[in-house]
């Protein structure tokens, strides 16, 4: 066993998760990814400024120097706080309403609008207007007018 001590050390030295210290990169896109949950209007772990947020960065460098990749750490996070913890909603299952509800409820307040437009527009057509009674009265004088004028 004392023969195999120098190599075991060497292995470990040499694995690529020994020794490692997280990025800040990484660090920054796990932050990224993952919404502050101090109550600081949802902004994310890379963005917020709260004691809080700096303690979730600090989790994040300490799993990321473990070994764990910048997926896994997500994944752990979404494991122990589900997926509100998510800045951006999966593409899966329910979640998907998230991301097609905003195209639809556009598309839906467009096609409304242009339909309002258009039945107005067609309502309010010049010739279909009749005239007030003071309009009326004002065309009847111009016409006497003109009759008299001509004639």
């Amino acid at each position: 066993m004392r023969h195999l001590a120098p190599f075991l050390l060497l292995a470990t030295l040499l694995h690529p998760t020994v020794g490692r210290s997280a990025s800040a990169d990484d660090i920054r896109s796990v932050g990224e990814e993952l919404v502050c949950y101090c109550g600081c209007s949802g902004l994310t772990v890379a963005a917020c400024s709260c004691g809080t947020a700096d303690a979730i960065r600090e989790r994040i460098a300490s799993q990321l120097d473990s070994g764990l990749s910048p997926e896994e750490v997500v994944q752990t996070w979404v494991a122990e706080r589900g997926e509100q913890i998510l800045a951006v909603p999966t593409r899966v299952g329910f979640n998907l309403v998230g991301w097609i509800m905003p195209f639809a409820a556009t598309f839906f307040a467009l096609a409304i609008v242009t339909t309002v437009l258009l039945r107005r527009k067609q309502a309010l057509a010049p010739g279909d207007i009749p005239p007030s009674h003071d309009e009326r009265e004002y065309l009847d004088r111009i016409d006497t007018e003109m009759r008299s004028r001509r004639g």
